[in-house]
């Protein structure tokens, strides 16, 4: 009885603690999921039917298998939980890790955990840093947008460990009023583009059915299958001809919202969203009459566009400028001087405000530090650990043996420190060629405080105000000699000890290049 107790206090502990999700999506900790489910073999049927979804989705649809779900030691009953994912389930053989599906909702449609009726499991398909998708998230919604949040935990089904996951919260009609609020604000259309779709939201008339086969899915208010909304719209965007079509489209899209999500997705080159792909967005019919884009499924980031150059979903523009005839969304927007201005000035202010290391450096340092020993420990890891320690500051270069076909993939991921910083300086490039004024932090030399001075064994520099510095010292002599070279060093904290042993005495100038391009000095006497 007394378990009793404790479990139901527990329950209505989490149930109703302040925002859904508040519980779930707290980042500071690694959480612990257990699936328990009286499926005997639950691998082997849920990638069968998963792939027989893949093959033929109206035969056999997706299907969620009765479990039990104990989330940090709460647990749950009438749950269910299936696979999901594209790419990252297909392409690949990750043993036994593949991404899931909890429906804390699939018996009862009222049931919530933590005010959440689902919660997707993502892994780290094409991410040796585990960091993608939760980064481009935070940095969508520090840009103000409305983007899932997320955390990692562990996984187990029926008491085998499988690994660690990311939480990605799912959109629907709960994500739905938490940003725009219940009652009527939450009853719109809510729209997707399915996996491996491309809907760039050209006219293909009137019949639901072609967007359907385009691979556009309704994901509220189903069995009311009403799309004449969604065709209304796409039908404005190509072939309304108006005078006033620019005063039409501020009553009826965001767009606003969508340049700064454009803004992160080209900063973060995330290439596999609408602007490249055609895919991996939302769109909101509110029911104010004005559609809201939401942002998806951005794990395809990160990564050298040079390498994947064969393909053209990798233009180097800032505005995507080759796909412009192809995106009638891009084509209506940026025919506007005024939508073209707009979108350069978020694009500067991203990344001299958000986009930076004294914004990012400390959060994802603390994500690395707090996944570091889960990930060494993890028995299905899809990348080495080795490429996971050193994905923060040195390049990384996957060979992606896709099993399940004939391709093989050369992917080269930057180190996401000097990702960051080169990306800011692309962003200045393209600013400058199309005449605006954009600038980051000068690359001038400065003054560096370090102590003590005289030195011996080691000299302390001190760090800036953020507390977070990603820096390279260099020390040479009185005659040019180079008589140390450091790597780059994570920085944290009031000051940096750079330790200086069988260092000759004598006069030295002691150089620190920053990871934002400027280089900090000062003459250090060694003892």
């Amino acid at each position: 009885m007394k378990r009793l107790i404790t479990y139901l206090f527990v329950l209505v502990t989490v149930q109703s603690s302040g925002q859904p999700g508040a519980i779930v999506f707290n980042d500071s900790i690694i959480h612990e999921i257990k699936i328990k489910t009286d499926l005997e073999d639950w691998f082997t049927t849920l990638e069968a039917e998963f792939h027989a979804n893949i093959q033929n989705p109206d035969v056999y649809p997706e299907i969620y298998h009765e479990c039990e779900v104990t989330f940090d030691g709460v647990t749950t009953y009438s749950c269910g939980f299936r696979e999901k994912g594209n790419a990252s389930n297909t392409l690949a053989n990750f043993g036994r890790k593949n991404p899931l599906k909890i429906a804390f909702d699939h018996i009862n449609n009222n049931q919530t955990f933590n005010g959440l009726k689902k919660i997707n499991l993502n892994i780290f398909i094409n991410d040796p840093s585990l960091m993608h998708d939760a980064v481009c998230n935070k940095l969508m919604r520090d840009a103000g947008l409305n983007a899932s949040r997320t955390a990692y935990t562990k996984v187990w089904v029926n008491d085998e460990y499988i690994g660690l996951y990311l939480i990605i919260e799912n959109i629907d009609k709960t994500f739905l009023t938490s940003k725009y609020g219940s009652g009527i604000n939450n009853d719109g259309n809510l729209y997707k583009t399915d996996r491996g779709a491309s809907v760039p939201l050209d006219w293909q008339g009137s019949d639901k059915e072609k967007y359907k086969q385009q691979g556009m899915k309704l994901t509220t208010n189903e069995d009311e299958d009403d799309w004449t909304g969604f065709i209304n719209f796409v039908d404005f965007l190509n072939n309304y001809s108006g005078d006033d079509f620019k005063q039409q489209l501020e009553t009826k899209f965001d767009v606003h919202s969508y340049l700064r999500a454009l803004a992160v997705e080209k900063c973060v080159r995330s290439w596999d969203s609408y602007w490249g792909g055609g895919n991996n967005y939302y769109l909101y019919d509110h029911p104010d009459g004005k559609w809201r884009w939401l942002p998806w499924d951005m794990n395809e980031t990160f990564q050298d566009i040079k390498v994947l150059s064969g393909t053209t979903l990798l233009d180097g523009y800032l505005i995507p400028t080759p796909q412009i005839d192809k995106r009638p969304l891009l084509a209506k927007i940026f025919q506007f001087e005024e939508y073209k201005n707009e979108y350069l000035d978020y694009c500067c202010d991203f990344i001299q405000t958000k986009f930076n290391l004294d914004n990012l450096g400390p959060t994802i340092l603390r994500w690395h530090n707090l996944i570091d020993e889960t990930y060494r420990n993890d028995p299905n890891r899809l990348n080495s650990y080795t490429a996971f320690h050193k994905s923060l500051t040195e390049d990384n270069e996957d060979v992606v043996s896709m099993t399940k076909s004939s391709f093989v993939l050369r992917i080269r991921y930057p180190g996401i420190f000097p990702f960051i910083q080169q990306s800011r300086e692309w962003v200045v490039e393209q600013e400058n060629a199309w005449e605006k004024s954009c600038v980051i932090k000068s690359s001038g030399l400065y003054n560096l405080n370090v102590y003590p001075n005289p030195a011996r064994d080691y000299i302390d520099v001190k760090n800036e105000e953020s507390g977070f510095q990603f820096a390279q010292f260099k020390l040479y002599g009185s005659n040019g000699k180079v008589f140390y070279v450091s790597p780059f060093e994570i920085m944290t904290g009031t000051s940096y000890r750079l330790v200086l042993p069988n260092i000759p005495a004598g006069f030295y100038l002691l150089l620190k290049q920053d990871g934002d391009g400027r280089i900090g000095r000062a003459k250090i006497i060694i003892e």
